[in-house]
C-alpha cells in the first residue's frame, strides 16, 4: 500500500512540474521564434532554422513555429516540408488564413507539388481520390500500395496564371518528326505511395482540353480520371512485380488526350499520345491502350520486328498488366478469376460499362502462348522478325510467367543482354540456371501444352495462367521443360499418396510418381525436353498443381528410360 502511494505521489509531482514548466517553455519558444525572424531577415536561414527546431523541441504545439518553418522551407524550395509545416499549423489552428493561403500557393504556384503526404490531403485546395492497389507477391503475401489522383477542374502548371492553353507538338509514329500540334488546358495528376511511409510521389499527368477548348465540345474530365487511375495501377504492377521501369522514381509519365489522328496511341520517351480521344471505345480497348503504351515505357525493347510493330514490349505489356488487373480483382472479392464477382469488380473499377477482360486474356493466350507451345521452343520462329515471330516471343515470355511466376520473368527480362528476340531467350536460360543453382525450380501446372494434352475437362483461364488442371483416369498433360546438363529429378506437389501418375520423358517411360516422392530422370543434356504425366486408367483423378524439378545433384539412373 505504501509503495503504491509513493508511486502515485511521484506521478502527481511530475505532472505538476510539467504544468509549472509549460508557461516557461512557451516563453522560451516565443523568444526563439523572435530570434529566428531576426536571423532570417539578416539572410542567415540556417541559423533561423536552427532556432525554430529548438523551439519545436520545447513547444511542439505552438502554431507560430510551424508557420515560420513553412516559410523557411518555402525559401529553401522544399515544398514537401513546407506543406507538412503548414498542415500542422492548420491542425493546431484550423482557421489560420495564412496557412491556408500558403498551401494554396504551393499547389497552384509555379509547379504542382511533386511530393505529398497522405495526411496533407485533408488541407489541400484540390479534391483527391484515394484507392488501394493490391498485389500478390511470389511468396503468397499480399502487398498494398495506395494510389491517389486529382478530381475536378485543374489548370496545368504550364499555364501561367490560367493564361493561354498549352500547345504541344505531336510526334509522328516512332518519334521521327512532328505531325502537328494540340492544345490542352486541363490536367489530372496521379500519385503513388512510396514503399516506405505515407509519402506520395507524382507518377502521371493526364492532360486534355476543356469542353470550351475542345473542337467537339467534349467533356474529357471523367475519362482522364479513369485513365490516370488505370495508369497508376499498371505502374504499381510493373514496379512491384517486375522492378520496372528502371528509370528513377521521379520520372513522370505524361498522357496527352488528342482529338486528332487515327484511333490509337503512341508512346515517345516519357509521353503517351492518345489520338482520336472523342471516339467511343469499349472499356477493354481503353485498358489495352494504357497497358500497351506503359509496356513500351516500362519494359525493355524487344525487336526490331517488321510487323505488326517494331517492338513487342507493348503487346507484352497488355498481357502482363491486364493479367495483374484480373488477379487483383479476384483478390479484392476473395474469389479466383474469372468468377462473375471478379469480372464485375473490374467493371466497377473502370466505372463505365462491363469490361470484357476475360475474353481478351483468353484470346491473347490463344494468339501468343499457344503459338509458342504449338511450334515448340526450338522453332525457326525464334530467329524471325515477322508477325508470327513477334507473337511467338510474346507467347514465350507469357509461358515463363505462367510456368515460374513473375520473379523468374523479371530475371529473364533483366538478364537479356540486348533487345533482339534471341537476347530474351538467352535471358531465360540464364535466369533458369541461377534459379536451379539456388535450389528447386517450380513448373506450374498452368504451363501445360494444352494442344498436346488430353484432358476430360478443360482447365480454367485464370488470371495469370490456366488453372484447375485435373487428370481423370486416362488423361495426360504435356509440359515443355528446359533442363540443365547433368542429373535431374522431378516430383509433383502437393503429394497425393492415393493417386499415382505415370511420367514419360521425351516419350520414354513410364516412371511412376507417387505422393511427394521425387523420381530420377537420369543424366540429361542441356536443352528443351518434354515431360508427360498420365493418370492410369484404373487410377483416381488427380488435381495437378506443379512439378518440382531439381538439377545438378547426383541421381540414380532411372529404370525404363533407356533410349
Amino acid at each position: 500500500m505504501m509503495r503504491r502511494f509513493a508511486v502515485t505521489v511521484a506521478l502527481a509531482l511530475t505532472a505538476a512540474l510539467a504544468w509549472a514548466q509549460q508557461p516557461n517553455a512557451r516563453a522560451q519558444a516565443i523568444e526563439l521564434v523572435r530570434q529566428s525572424q531576426e536571423l532570417a531577415d539578416a539572410g542567415d536561414r540556417a541559423g533561423a532554422l536552427d532556432r525554430l527546431l529548438q523551439a519545436l523541441e520545447l513547444d511542439p504545439d505552438y502554431p507560430s513555429i510551424h508557420a515560420h518553418l513553412g516559410y523557411l522551407y518555402e525559401l529553401e524550395g522544399d515544398t514537401l516540408k513546407a506543406l507538412a509545416s503548414y498542415g500542422r499549423l492548420l491542425e493546431l489552428r484550423p482557421d489560420d488564413e495564412y496557412g491556408r493561403a500558403r498551401i494554396t500557393h504551393l499547389f497552384f504556384g509555379e509547379q504542382f507539388p511533386r511530393r505529398l503526404r497522405l495526411s496533407l490531403l485533408q488541407f489541400s485546395p484540390v479534391s483527391f481520390v484515394t484507392d488501394e492497389c493490391r498485389l500478390r507477391l511470389a511468396g503468397g503475401d499480399d502487398l498494398l500500395r495506395q494510389i491517389v489522383w486529382t478530381r475536378g477542374v485543374i489548370y496545368p502548371e504550364a499555364m501561367a496564371d490560367r493564361g493561354a492553353p498549352m500547345e504541344v507538338e505531336i510526334p509522328s509514329a516512332g518519334g521521327q518528326g512532328v505531325v502537328g500540334t494540340a492544345h490542352f488546358n486541363r490536367v489530372c495528376y496521379g500519385f503513388t505511395v512510396v514503399p516506405e511511409g505515407d509519402e506520395l510521389r507524382m507518377t502521371a499527368m493526364v492532360s486534355y482540353p476543356s469542353p470550351l477548348l475542345s473542337e467537339r465540345s467534349a467533356d474529357y474530365s471523367a475519362l482522364a480520371e479513369r485513365l490516370a487511375h488505370i495508369l497508376l495501377r499498371v505502374h504499381c504492377y510493373s514496379r512491384a512485380c517486375y522492378g520496372l521501369p528502371q528509370a528513377p522514381e521521379e520520372h513522370i509519365a505524361r498522357v496527352w488526350m488528342c482529338e486528332s489522328g487515327p484511333t490509337g496511341a503512341e508512346q515517345y520517351e516519357d509521353d503517351v499520345f492518345i489520338y482520336d480521344a472523342a471516339r467511343d471505345r469499349r472499356p477493354v480497348e481503353w485498358l489495352r491502350e494504357i497497358a500497351h503504351e506503359w509496356g513500351h515505357y516500362a519494359l525493355p525493347r524487344m525487336g526490331r520486328f517488321t510487323e505488326p510493330e517494331p517492338y513487342a514490349s507493348g503487346v507484352l505489356g497488355e498481357a502482363l498488366f491486364l493479367q495483374r488487373l484480373a488477379e487483383e480483382a479476384g483478390l479484392v472479392v476473395g474469389e479466383r478469376w474469372p468468377s462473375e464477382r471478379a469480372q464485375v469488380a473490374v467493371g466497377a473499377l473502370w466505372g463505365n460499362g462491363r469490361v470484357e477482360l476475360a475474353d481478351f486474356l483468353a484470346q491473347m493466350r490463344r494468339d501468343t502462348l499457344d503459338l509458342w507451345l504449338a511450334r515448340g521452343p526450338n522453332s525457326e520462329l525464334a530467329a524471325g522478325l515477322g508477325e508470327q515471330s513477334f507473337r511467338y516471343l510474346v507467347g514465350a515470355l507469357l509461358w515463363v510467367e505462367a510456368a515460374h511466376g513473375h520473379d523468374l520473368l523479371r530475371a529473364t527480362l533483366l538478364k537479356a543482354p540486348g533487345e533482339s528476340p534471341a537476347d530474351f531467350y538467352y535471358g531465360y536460360r540464364q535466369a533458369l540456371r541461377d534459379a536451379a543453382e539456388a535450389g528447386e525450380v517450380t513448373l506450374d501446372a498452368g504451363a501445360l501444352d494444352l494442344g498436346r494434352s488430353e484432358l476430360s475437362a478443360p482447365p480454367v483461364e485464370g488470371a495469370l495462367r490456366r488453372e484447375n488442371v485435373e487428370l481423370a483416369p486416362g488423361d495426360r498433360a504435356q509440359f515443355p521443360v528446359f533442363l540443365l546438363e547433368g542429373p535431374a529429378e522431378v516430383r509433383i506437389t502437393p503429394g497425393a499418396p492415393q493417386a499415382g501418375l505415370d511420367l514419360f520423358v521425351d516419350g520414354v517411360g513410364p516412371l511412376h510418381l507417387e505422393g511427394d516422392e521425387p523420381v530420377s530422370l537420369g543424366q540429361r543434356e542441356q536443352g528443351w525436353h518434354t515431360l508427360t504425366l498420365q493418370a492410369p486408367e484404373d487410377g483416381q483423378p488427380v488435381t495437378l498443381q506443379a512439378l518440382i524439378i531439381r538439377t545438378g545433384e547426383p541421381a540414380v539412373p532411372a529404370p525404363g528410360l533407356e533410349e
